[in-house]
């Protein structure tokens, strides 16, 4: 069966055994991926994966199954199973299915390009990372690469009139690596690309960035522990702040009370220089869709401004218990009920490049990769900079070991004092260098 014959035949069945309301989401995905482990390629690989998963509403009560079997007899097995789960669930009455809304493709998420991609093209991606990096300068070591081309289509319909479908591409790099020089080992670092367009895969700059970064981390010192500023890398920011801050913005988190910021709704909850957008409707960013996991259109959420928390993000379960409309942020696949992420999470970005930033600091520490652990409720964290070096004079720099950083997250984000002009794709969050004061820094 095609994929709109199963739809369509899921929803019939489920209005035929008693249902109230059904829900049909199907996936369907392409990958091919190539990996590079200890500076060697790895057998190249390719799947093809489909599934559905279904949701029934019965009596105020909601039953979800899945299955990747696409028969006719698989989906009659399915589409029961959903219903049987929903007659021995409580009543919830804000379980339910969203009503159709106006839908608007956006342009530059689909590139043609990506049904052509073979096998051959990523490896001719990964030889290119590879003589950018360990070609230029042999000291460098891959400790493992992985590039990756996948062709992603979804549809969903529903009892309630909702019918859409789209087609989405994703190209995906992703490297590690370190350098060594004679018995002098540096950390490991990392590279990111990812997008939605092929032509902006360029694994030779990605190859150049890993290379300078591996080898600039060679001769780390440990250092004399300070109280002063930090520069987080994009990368870093995401790991250490970013991530508490969507966990801490989702409504259901904040519905079950292990939110930290459940009673702060328009209040100040950072610094006056940070605000941070969610908008799943730009061009040709990677979090860019049509609909949600459950078809609705996603909305532009201002979640910071100027340091005030705006928004939620929420699906339509949530959106329910909280009488509000849902903000398109239901996530997930067809093998689980819908969940709640960001979309496009964009941080705005300062004035002046992160250079000029640098060469204002009488001292610092940069990190570029964080490694540790944090609790987002508490917001507590402690961890060990893993790539990173000491600013002194604006200028002189120098890669440090056995460094720490501690303190609670969310209490630096009223410590940041400056973010930079230029900014990174790391996933799907956009985020400049940020810069905090009065961090301790441990050192020996």
């Amino acid at each position: 069966m095609g994929n709109k014959e199963i739809s369509l035949k899921a929803l019939e069945i489920g209005k035929k055994i008693g249902a109230d309301h059904a829900e049909v989401f199907y996936n369907r995905s392409k990958t091919l991926e190539v990996v590079i482990e200890k500076n060697d390629l790895q057998v190249p690989k390719g799947d093809t994966y489909q599934g559905v998963g279904i949701r029934v509403l019965k009596d105020g009560k909601i039953g979800f199954a899945s299955s990747n079997i696409l028969t006719k007899q698989a989906i009659e097995d399915t589409v029961q199973s959903a219903l049987d789960i929903a007659v021995n669930s409580p009543v919830d009455p804000a379980q339910g299915l969203p009503e159709p809304a106006p839908l608007k493709e956006v342009e530059g998420i689909y590139d043609p390009r990506g049904e052509s991609i073979v096998l051959a093209d990523l490896i001719a991606k990964g030889s290119e990372f590879m003589e950018a990096s360990r070609g230029v300068d042999s000291r460098v070591t891959v400790d493992t690469a992985s590039f990756k081309a996948e062709i992603i289509e979804r549809e969903i319909l529903s009892s309630r009139g909702i019918q859409a479908q789209e087609r989405k591409t994703k190209f995906e790099s992703m490297a590690m690596g370190f350098a060594r020089d004679g018995e002098d080992i540096s950390s490991f670092d990392i590279e990111y690309i990812v997008s939605p367009e092929w032509k902006e895969l360029n694994t030779e700059e990605m190859g150049k960035r890993l290379r300078e970064k591996a080898v600039g981390n060679l001769g780390a010192e440990s250092i004399p522990g300070f109280k002063g500023k930090v520069v987080l890398s994009p990368f870093a920011a995401v790991m250490l702040l970013f991530s508490p801050i969507v966990f801490a913005i989702n409504a259901d988190n904040v519905q079950n009370g292990i939110s930290p910021w459940k009673e702060k709704m328009g209040e100040k909850v950072a610094s006056e220089i940070l605000s941070i957008v969610d908008d799943g409707s730009l061009p040709r960013e990677i979090g860019s869709k049509m609909f949600d996991r459950e078809g609705v259109p996603p909305k532009r959420l201002e979640i910071i401004s100027n340091g005030k928390l705006n928004s939620w993000l929420h699906n339509f379960y949530t959106a329910s218990k909280a009488g509000v409309m849902p903000t398109g942020h239901a996530s997930g696949s067809d093998q689980s009920l819908p969940g709640i992420s960001p979309n496009n999470f964009i941080v705005k970005t300062g004035n002046e490049e992160v250079e000029k930033i640098l060469k204002k600091l009488d001292k610092g520490l940069m990190v570029t990769r964080y490694s540790g652990g944090s609790d987002p409720v508490s917001g507590d964290f402690s961890g060990v900079v893993k790539g990173g070096y000491l600013i002194e004079k604006g200028k002189e720099r120098k890669p440090v070991k056995e460094v720490m950083i501690a303190g609670n997250i969310y209490s630096l984000l009223d410590q940041i004092v400056a973010l930079s002009k230029e900014s990174q794709r790391v996933m799907n969050f956009q985020v400049p260098y940020l810069i905090m004061d009065g961090v301790s820094i441990t050192g020996k």
